[in-house]
């Protein structure tokens, strides 16, 4: 006798690891200037903020980096004309969960003279070791499904033939994030970041579809 199953694992989780994803712009009216500009920029936060804080420089790593020719319409001549460069550079800084810490940065980066916008998340940082434990849990479930219709038609549960895996891209973060919108429209300061902001658990979910042999 064939019995096949669906089953599934669920876990939540607390966030471990804060991801601070940051974009840094500024524009000039030359290629030169936006790019000095900008890199003068990167290396105040560098420099001033992120390793007065306890941070090496190769803990912040870009995901990119462009200095694009801007364009803007003239109703007048009724055409594009030169507007000059945009700097953009686009970072990641990823921590142990840690609050105070997180603050810290928060209300540096709010006193920059050019301060970079952000949004923040806040993750898990052993993804592999918690997936493995919500696949197990569904093994789990997915027997004792087959071991009670197994018994219900007074068969003996034998062995698990084949495992069916969907693959689902999980997200391992928590609903909850802000960014520098959000600070912006409130008044900061550290006690409101540390003791008013608790992110939410994070869900991880699989499914796996057995077939199990009873005789």
């Amino acid at each position: 006798m064939e019995i096949i199953v669906q089953g599934k694992g669920t876990k939540y989780i607390k966030p471990n690891e804060v991801i601070l994803n940051l974009t840094f712009t500024n524009k000039a009216k030359t290629y030169d200037v936006a790019l000095s500009d900008g890199i003068r920029n990167v290396n105040y936060f560098v420099e001033e903020i992120l390793i007065k804080n306890g941070f090496s420089k190769d803990e912040l790593k870009t995901r990119s980096f462009v200095i694009n020719e801007e364009k803007k319409y003239d109703e007048k001549m009724r055409e594009y004309i030169d507007a000059g460069y945009s700097f953009n550079q686009v970072a990641t800084l990823k921590f142990d969960y840690n609050m105070e810490l997180l603050s810290r940065l928060i209300l540096a980066i709010s006193e920059m003279t050019i301060a970079p916008t952000y949004y923040i998340k806040f993750g898990v940082k052993d993804e592999e070791e918690c997936r493995n434990e919500v696949l197990a849990k569904a093994y789990q479930n997915a027997y004792n499904q087959a071991l009670a219709i197994a018994a219900s038609a007074s068969k003996n549960l034998r062995y698990c033939q084949k495992v069916d895996f969907q693959p689902i891209s999980n997200n391992y973060y928590s609903p909850a994030e802000f960014s520098s919108s959000f600070m912006r429209a409130k008044a900061i300061n550290n006690d409101m970041i540390i003791n008013s902001f608790t992110p939410e658990d994070i869900e991880i979910s699989e499914t796996l579809y057995c077939s199990w042999i009873a005789d």
